[in-house]
Order: C-alpha cells, then structure tokens, then sequence
C-alpha cells in the first residue's frame, strides 16, 4: 500500500479546458460556489438579503458624500429611480416623471460632487449636493439621448448620442468644465471658450458599446475594437487614438480599471491590456467553458463587478451550462466567472447568481440594538466591532423574482459567512446555493504509484476543517480501467473533521474521479487529501 499526499488543493482554481486527466493533481475540473484563497480551499461569500425591492430593479450604483454613509441607488425597469436608506426606499425621480417599463441600458458617473443617472431612452438626470432628488440635465437638448455617459478630463462625456431621432453611433460629444457641486453650463462645441467638444470616431466599425475611465484618460470599446481618449491640452482638447489590438467589450459596464490595467468582458474572450498591448485571462483555463455557454442573445444582460474586498473581478452573464442552479433564460445573470487576481498566480472560479442586473461597492447600515435585530445568532453576519463601524464597502446586486426558487425582487450583499463578514443581514436561502467540486479524471498512473500496477483506492484522508455546527462535507468516488470511459461512482461518504475524518473506498481502476458538495453556508477549510491506494496486479 502507498500514501499519496496531495497538498495546495487552492493553488490552481478550476480549469474547465483541458482534459482532467491532463491537470496537475493539485487542480480541480469544474466547480461552483467555491473559493480558491490564501492557500485553502473554502466556500464562496453568501447572498445577504439586505431588503426586498419594491418593482423589477434593473441598474444599482452608489455615490460617496463627503461625509456619512454612501448613497445607495437603484434603477428600475419602468424607469423609476430610488433610493435606499435605513430598510426602506425613496423615490428620487424627477418630478412629475411617469413610469414606463422599457429594457435599455443604464450608466452612472459623478463628477464635482454631482452624481449623473443616465438611462438611453431619455435625458440624463443630476443630483447635486443641494437636490431632495435628480434632476433632468440642465443645459441638455431635450431631443439629445446617450447610450452611456462617463467622464474625463474634468468633463461629463456623452457616447453613442442620438439627436433629434438621428443616432450618431461613434459619436463622443464633451460638456464644458463644471464647477465644484453644479452641473455644466454648455454642450455647444461651437463655442471655444466652453471646452466642448463633438467628435465621431469615423473609423470606428459599428457603434460605442462601453467606455471606462483609464487614469486620467477614457477607454472607449467598440465591439472588436478599442480607442483611448486623452485629454491632451490642445486647441481640440482631446486626442483620440486607436490601440492595436482587435478586441472590445460585450455590453455596456463589462469593463473595469485595477492597477494601471483594463479588465474586460469581450464578446469571445475575457483579456486586460494596459493601453499598449492585450493578453487573454482564461484562454487555455475557462475560455471554452465560459464562451460556449453564455447565451448571447442575452448579452445586453452581462455586466462586470469588482469586489474590492476580496481582489475578484465579476463576470456576469446568462449561461446554460450543466452547473446553473438557477436555470431560467429570459431573467437576470445566472452565473459569474470570478477571477481572483489576489492569488500569487491568479485563479477562476464560479458563483450560481440569483438573476441579478447589476452591482456595485456600498456600505450599508448595519447597526443593530437588542430591542431591533430579529435573526438569529447562526444567520446573522458580521462582529460587534462592525456595529460600531459600519463603513466598510461590500458588493451588492440587484436582482429580480423568479417564482421556481422563491426568489423575490432583492438587494443583496454578497458578503463572507464567519470569519471576514462584514455586514448582519441575513443569509438568504434561497438565493445561495451549494458548493460543488469536481475533479473528473485523475490519473492515478501519474501520482507516483508503480505504473504496472492495478490501482486500488482504499481510503481518503481529507484535510479540512468545519465549524462545529457546520454539515458535513460529502465525498463521492468513482473510477474507471479506461481513458475513454466513464467515471462510475460509489455511494456517498461524509467528512466532519471529527469521528468522521477517514473515508474508506474501494475504487479500483486506472482513473478516478471525485465530488465534493457542501449544503451549508458555514464556513470550512480543505487545503489537502492524502490517498491510500493499493496495487492488486501488475501488467
């Protein structure tokens, strides 16, 4: 008999591409709602349900005040615009604004102290430090419409702008400066005194799908391309530069700025580039998996988070891949690919998402007194140190009902069980679905077990370890004598860390394979298995 030790079961992530016999042993083949950080593998952050949403929310975005608690906003279908605060919601639409239920695309930005709402099929909206609630944009046509506003160079920066019923697809049209807390006072780029400006990118092939701010700059995607827009001091006050690479972005909010560098959501490929040059982030690891299953004609649905708390990047999209616990086409995003760039060498993972729209970075009031909480100890998030902060930043998602899985119109916070919650809500159930973990195929002639051999698995000694109160964790083994054949799995074991810490198998065959599922949300470790094997004959 022959101990085979495994060990650095985080260091690699999934690797849906490649055949599984092929991985490093320390690899995993597919898997969803699981974290590959710090060196152990653990479950993925919970769904929080912060509080149910009044209509079909379709956009949520936040602003910082100078002071106080950020801003929480949340667009939605019919076009209304609200805010949350304190459990409850505010409507903050312009006056006399009537809904209308229309799927377009939404877009946010603040400059000066001014946050900016922009909605494709009308006119943006402002609000200023001095507003009870937004505005319609002063000194914009009312007959003007953007696909996407943002900013650069001290200027807001309309894209993709219709006039008068005529779109202007690659049309880049700048306000003037604003002062501090106002709105600008001019869009006429006929007048030089002002600094607008309107140009069209005229060698641009079909029209702005998104645009990020990049430094001081303003990277403007089209669908396989990209140009960078600078504010360079000149008499045109912008110069415009194609990069030299054909890649662009999927959807409108698919791009994202770390450290110097884009991340983008392309429409065949997730890649970065630093204004020079690309390079592809899951070519040869979860292209494949990613690509081919994402429903394109749902593409105006993908959008891209940044979890800032834990160095992820979100890629959000409608999939129908074999994994979705949430399996309707026609709602929200249903999967996110998560690239965790805080790893020594980067990993993927993937979350099931409860059809959400859109997230961004917020903190939240999380105070609580004795006479208000109503959870219990074992749901309930965060420490007492954070009832006394409550500053700190957590990723939050709008999504819709979906009656299948009793999901309900939400905000949720997408925040760690235990250890490095920082947030009280709730554990919402039904929205966080099980940790799955597959390895489907290791080859057991590749771990240092004599070649000739005819293996046998006898027994399993995972290292991991669960909160006493956590459920178990569930092993299924399998095996096969042939490459080409399928796995056959065993019955199921549990693994508690306790009286249950050894797993006893009689797996025989050249191959094997491996699932673990989790059903509960407390947290737990696994950074290693040990192996027993057996060789019954010789060839």
């Amino acid at each position: 008999m022959a101990i085979i030790p495994v060990r650095e079961l985080a260091k690699y992530g999934i690797i849906t591409d490649m055949d599984p016999y092929d991985l490093p042993k320390e690899a995993w083949s597919f898997g969803v709602n699981v974290r590959f950080r710090n060196g152990k593998v653990s479950r993925a952050p919970v769904f929080r349900n912060v509080g149910n949403l009044s209509g079909s929310p379709r956009y949520v975005f936040s602003s910082n005040p100078a002071s106080g608690l950020d801003f929480i906003f949340i667009n939605y279908l019919t076009g209304e615009l609200k805010r949350w605060q304190n459990g409850a919601e505010t409507d903050y639409s312009i006056t006399g604004f009537t809904p209308a239920a229309t799927e377009v695309t939404h877009t946010s930005c603040s400059l000066g102290g001014v946050v900016y709402s922009n909605r494709a099929d009308r006119v943006p909206w402002s609000f200023g430090p001095t507003d009870s609630r937004f505005q319609a944009l002063a000194n914009w046509s009312s007959t003007w419409r953007a696909q996407l506003l943002r900013t650069c160079g001290g200027a807001l920066v309309a894209l993709n702008v219709t006039k008068a019923g005529v779109t202007f697809p690659t049309m880049v049209k700048t306000s003037s400066i604003p002062l501090s807390g106002t709105v600008p006072v001019s869009w006429d780029q006929t007048l030089p005194n002002t600094l607008a400006t309107e140009n069209i990118l005229a060698d641009m092939q079909g029209q702005i799908i998104d645009a990020n701010n990049f430094g001081n700059a303003l990277a403007i995607y089209g669908l396989n391309e990209t140009w960078l827009m600078t504010p360079d001091g000149s008499t045109q006050i912008y110069n415009y530069r194609q990069l030299p690479f054909k890649k662009g972005a999927l959807n409108a909010n698919c791009s994202v700025q770390i450290d110097g560098k884009h991340l983008v959501f392309g429409p065949d490929d997730i890649w970065t580039h630093d204004g020079y040059s690309e390079t592809s982030l899951c070519n040869g690891t979860v292209r494949d998996f990613i690509f081919q299953n994402l429903n394109l004609s749902k593409a105006n649905r993908c959008f891209v988070a940044h979890n800032v708390k834990l160095k992820e990047v979100h890629f959000c999209y409608v999939s129908a891949d074999r994994g979705v616990s949430f399996t309707d086409q026609n709602q929200g995003c249903n999967r996110q690919a998560v690239y965790n760039y805080g790893n020594a060498s980067p990993t993927w993972t993937f979350d099931d998402l409860p059809m959400v729209y859109a997230a961004d970075n917020a903190n939240l009031d999380t105070t609580l007194t004795y006479a208000t909480v109503t959870e219990t100890y074992a749901s309930i998030g965060s420490t007492y140190a954070d009832q006394d902060d409550g500053f700190k930043r957590t990723l939050c998602y709008v999504g819709s009902t979906w009656a299948p899985n009793n999901l309900t119109a939400s905000l949720y916070a997408f925040d760690l069980y235990g250890p490095g919650s920082s947030v009280v809500f709730p554990v919402d159930t039904n929205a966080t679905r099980p940790l799955q973990l597959e390895k489907d195929g290791i080859d057991l002639d590749g771990i240092g077990v004599d070649l000739r051999g005819y293996k046998s698995v006898i027994a399993l000694y995972p290292q991991a370890r669960l909160e006493l109160t956590a459920q178990p964790l569930v092993f299924t083994m399998g095996s096969c004598d042939y490459f080409g054949g399928p796995i056959i799995y065993d019955t199921t074991q549990t693994y508690d860390g306790q009286a249950l810490y050894k797993l006893d198998y009689r797996s025989a065959g050249r191959a094997l394979g491996m699932k673990i599922s989790y059903a509960d949300y407390a947290a737990f470790t696994l950074t290693g298995i040990d192996y027993e094997l057996d060789a019954t004959g010789e060839r």
